[in-house]
């Protein structure tokens, strides 16, 4: 009886696609051969499928692994031609999609349908399976309660789509729809080897799993982001390419980083002040040390290293559920990756390849994540110290992340089974190792002002404007001799709670929206070689009724999600979740959000949602019979001996010495070089006449109060014409729009000085050279009137060369 109605449904969704077929219009009113054949074709599929029902065939002889792998590999074909149809070149294929995909979606369909009527034949249908997860569901519903709950007071409040008027963007950029079903697909792929296979070379204990498969993830990943020409890097932080340059050269924060790695290889140290994320500024010297001026392997080799950020999301989503959703999720952030460096000219994007820390932020928080579920799980000295000293080394990345440590001790307190004395034990072990691995910067930076400073003061800055009801961001308001930003920060708290607690849930908010979007929505596509449709960008906070549907949806696997990390690792499998809430309040308490400043921790929608999805594949396969599950895991001690911590070991003090020494890297590299640009005002006068400058000339110029004479390394040249340069609200000096045509470059030597040469064509100049130059200080640059480089023994002299140095 089964049968009949399954071929019985078989012959009406043929008749539904031949209905569709004959309503398409013909040309000319009379059918084609072509559409002769088509209804031909669908009209033998109905008959064929109609007298099967009348005479059901046994099909309990195909109920075999190879004709339901064929299914299968069949219902993804069809798939992919409809795709490709619609999307590879719609200009060119749109009218023979239209003819050919009733046929199409009738087949997919059916080939769909044969492949679970196989397995239920094979394998039989086991509804009582679904009582073996009833703690997920329980968890997944209060999970999905408590999402539904945020998402109606964000409707209700609009907190989180609320501009601010002090700092708001667009949310980051989302996986493409087709990219977020590819992950998946080879999610599942990797979850049916686990079925197929759970005790062969494929099966649990498979060194291709355990071994090749990450390094897979980091090979895809290099080789897809590797891929994108370097000519897209035409956005905010790299300066517009032009002739006689065919390369990007960093500018705004990258390029504020990039010479600041480059002042440790000249010997001045960080231009002598407190730099931001030292950590980063160090490994970009490093770099630099490798690969001297060359952007082009600089980029690469960051972007080599980046790639292994999917490879820690695979880590973390094996250890909290399965290596299937520890890809899944992986190939979402390949993507997601992959589509920002396509769309790195046209819009702004936080990328790989950007001397940028937002993305170093994001691997090391997503590192530091693993380190502590670790600690969460082994709960010993060891992996204490270990947790802590990565903690350390966080924050020398990115100040911020100090907010996640309360949420991070919140877990511990629950893993540690709420024992006080466990819990205080191991905060003060993870402490200690935190401490001394930030304590060599602190010690560098009292050093230098006197006080036990962390980071740049420009940042408290920064933070200390976002605190009042205008003029934000105006730096100018901070006086960086008296006034304390935590002081600040209590004081306008205290004085305007209501204002305060509001930008701070919607900055929260806006930034747990943005890892939301993250996801794709429903929005045109206009095929696969057209420009990427950027609808985030002018997203108002408003959405359609399908994709708030679809966002529910979203969040319905999200919670799935958290209740099978939950089922398996309790607290610990909550860890991503934590350092997101965590990282998100630093963005509320820093009255920042959107795009770049989500990045570090947006991810973690996704992650939720990948395991989520494959728990929700393994739910269907147990449907069909599979036996696999993914049950409680037993948390890993230590110890052996009972006792809470072990006694202080070698093996400890190596651990808290190794990450000391890291964190000194950054005070470390500053004795790498001498100072390189030292010569005085006679010395390099000599080197201008001996390079043909005449002496009269020189004594005149520089005898006039704003006439300079320095050397430096010259970096960052781009040429503009008059009325032309880089666009936005704070441009550098050297690229600022000016009415005459001139060369703007940096001169880095005891400080970064802008300057700029009048030049009514192009000259290549040397990035990364030793100059000479002399000048006329101006308001906000130095007029270049005279250059030498020492190298090439090339010589440049402006027409004005002689005029006075008119203020």
């Amino acid at each position: 009886m089964t049968s009949r109605w399954f071929y019985t449904l078989c012959s009406i969704e043929g008749v539904i696609a031949l209905v569709a077929l004959l309503l398409i219009p013909s040309e000319g009113g009379n059918l084609s051969p072509a559409r002769l054949a088509l209804i031909a074709g669908i009209i033998f599929l109905i008959l064929t499928f109609a007298w099967m029902g009348f005479r059901p065939a046994q099909l309990h002889r195909f109920a075999r692994p190879f004709p339901i792998l064929l299914l299968t590999l069949l219902s993804l074909t069809f798939s992919l031609l409809l795709f490709l149809l619609r999307y590879l070149n719609p200009g060119l294929y749109l009218p023979l999609y239209q003819r050919l995909s009733p046929l199409l979606w009738y087949l997919l369909f059916v080939s769909i349908q044969f492949t679970i009527y196989l397995l239920i034949l094979k394998n039989g249908f086991h509804l009582e399976s679904l009582k073996r997860n009833s703690s997920i569901y329980s968890a997944s519903l209060i999970s999905f309660c408590l999402l539904l709950l945020v998402l109606l007071f964000v409707a209700l409040t609009k907190l989180g789509v609320t501009k601010d008027d002090a700092y708001w963007g667009e949310p980051g950029v989302p996986v493409l729809g087709w990219q977020f079903v590819f992950a998946i697909i080879i999610g599942a792929f990797i979850l049916n080897l686990k079925f197929s296979n759970p005790s062969t070379r494929l099966g649990a204990g498979s060194p291709f799993l355990q071994y090749l498969l990450p390094f897979s993830i980091w090979l895809v990943a290099s080789a897809l982001w590797l891929g994108v020409p370097i000519e897209s890097l035409r956005n905010s932080f790299y300066a517009p390419i032009t002739p006689p340059y065919a390369t990007p050269f960093p500018y705004s924060d990258a390029g504020f980083y990039d010479y600041l790695a480059q002042s440790i290889l000249i010997g001045t140290d960080y231009l002598g002040a407190i730099p931001p994320r030292p950590l980063y500024v160090t490994f970009l010297a490093a770099l630099h040390f490798l690969f001297g001026q060359d952007y082009v392997k600089i980029i690469a080799a960051q972007t080599l290293v980046f790639a292994l950020f999917p490879v820690a999301l695979y880590w973390l989503g094996s250890k909290i559920h399965s290596r299937a959703a520890g890809v899944t999720i992986a190939f979402l952030a390949i993507f997601r990756e992959l589509t920002t460096l396509w769309i790195s000219s046209n819009t702004r994007t936080a990328s790989t390849k950007m001397f940028i820390t937002d993305f170093a932020t994001t691997i090391g928080i997503a590192l530091v994540c693993l380190v502590v579920m670790r600690w969460l799980e082994r709960r010993g000295t060891k992996s204490t110290l270990i947790a802590g000293g990565a903690f350390g080394l966080l924050l020398l990345l990115r100040t911020q992340s100090l907010i996640i440590l309360p949420f991070i001790f919140i877990l511990a307190w629950f893993a540690y089974e709420k024992v006080w004395r466990k819990w205080l034990t191991a905060g003060v072990i993870f402490g200690l190792a935190m401490s001394l691995t930030v304590a060599p910067w602190l010690i560098r930076n009292y050093a230098i002002t006197g006080q036990l400073a962390f980071d740049d003061p420009m940042q408290m800055a920064v933070i200390y404007s976002q605190y009042s009801f205008s003029e934000n961001l105006d730096i100018s308001q901070f006086d960086f001799e008296s006034e304390s930003l935590g002081s600040r920060l209590l004081t306008f708290t205290l004085q305007n709670p209501g204002f305060v607690a509001g930008f701070i849930g919607n900055h929260f908010l806006n930034t747990e929206i943005g890892g939301l979007l993250a996801l794709p929505l429903i929005e045109r596509f206009d095929g696969l070689r057209a420009p990427v449709n950027l609808y985030w960008i002018e997203w108002s906070g408003c959405l359609e009724w399908y994709n708030l549907a679809l966002i529910i949806l979203y969040l319905a696997i999200i919670a799935v999600g958290f209740g099978a990390a939950w089922r398996r690792l309790k607290w610990m499998g909550l860890t991503p979740l934590a350092f997101n809430l965590g990282y998100a309040l630093a963005n509320g308490i820093s009255r920042f959000s959107s795009w770049r400043y989500n990045l570090p921790v947006d991810w973690v929608g996704y992650f939720y949602f990948g395991i989520g999805m494959i728990e929700i594949f393994i739910w269907v396969a147990q449907l069909l019979g599979a036996k696999l599950e993914f049950g409680v895991r037993k948390l890993a001690s230590e110890n052996t001996n009972g006792k809470s911590f072990d006694s202080i070991t070698w093996n400890h003090a190596l651990i808290l010495a190794a990450f000391i020494f890291v964190g000194s890297l950054p005070w470390l590299a500053q004795g790498f070089a001498q100072p390189r640009y030292s010569q005085p005002k006679e010395a390099l006068v000599a080197n201008a006449i001996d390079a043909g400058f005449e002496s009269n000339n020189l004594d005149s110029i520089l005898s006039q109060p704003e006439a300079q004479i320095f050397e430096g390394r010259l970096l960052y040249p781009r040429f503009f014409r008059r009325n032309d340069g880089i666009f936005s609200t704070t441009p550098w000096p050297i690229y600022k729009v000016r009415d005459f045509s001139r060369l703007g470059f940096v001169v880095l030597n005891q400080g970064a000085a802008s300057v700029i040469f009048p030049s009514k064509e192009p000259l290549k100049l040397s990035h990364g050279l030793d100059v000479i130059v002399i000048g006329c200080q101006r308001d906000d640059y130095i007029e270049a009137r005279w250059m030498y480089f020492p190298e090439t023994n090339n010589v440049y002299q402006s027409e004005s060369l002689t005029d006075p140095c008119l203020p």
